[in-house]
């Protein structure tokens, strides 16, 4: 997985297209807490994935469903999309990352993450599909 905060110089809208087309999420990095969650969440998506009960065609839709403890991808984007080019998360899991700052024009900043998740963290993406 790649992950940075960054900001671009490119219009919200062609972001979005070209992390449509190169499989990666913009994500807002007020949602964000730790690099556990992520790493988390990572796990979780591959595991549904391996197992066939993924609910996201995508990977990285995937991910983002366990992340935000949704159910539904729209909520899910809705919860956790980023709000300007100046200031997002990126996470993609192919290509290097070299080449996609590069047509993403990411210029990194400091993430700001820390490393470990609360409980209350974990126990959110983890227990996120649990039928009641």
């Amino acid at each position: 997985m790649i992950l940075l905060r960054a900001r671009s110089s490119l219009k919200k809208q062609e972001l979005l297209q070209l992390a449509e087309r190169r499989g990666a999420l913009l994500l807002n990095p007020q949602k964000l807490n730790s690099v556990e969650e992520l790493l988390l969440s990572e796990k979780l998506a591959e595991d549904s994935i391996r197992e066939k009960r993924n609910i996201a065609r995508k990977k990285e839709k995937e991910f983002l469903l366990w992340l935000s403890a949704a159910k539904d991808i729209s909520s899910a984007l809705e919860k956790y999309s980023f709000r300007i080019p100046e200031d997002f998360f990126f996470v993609c899991f192919s290509g290097k990352k070299g080449e996609l700052k590069k047509d993403f024009r990411l210029e990194e900043k400091p993430a700001a993450l820390r490393k470990r998740a609360t409980p209350l963290e974990v126990e959110r993406i983890s227990l996120s599909r649990i039928k009641k």
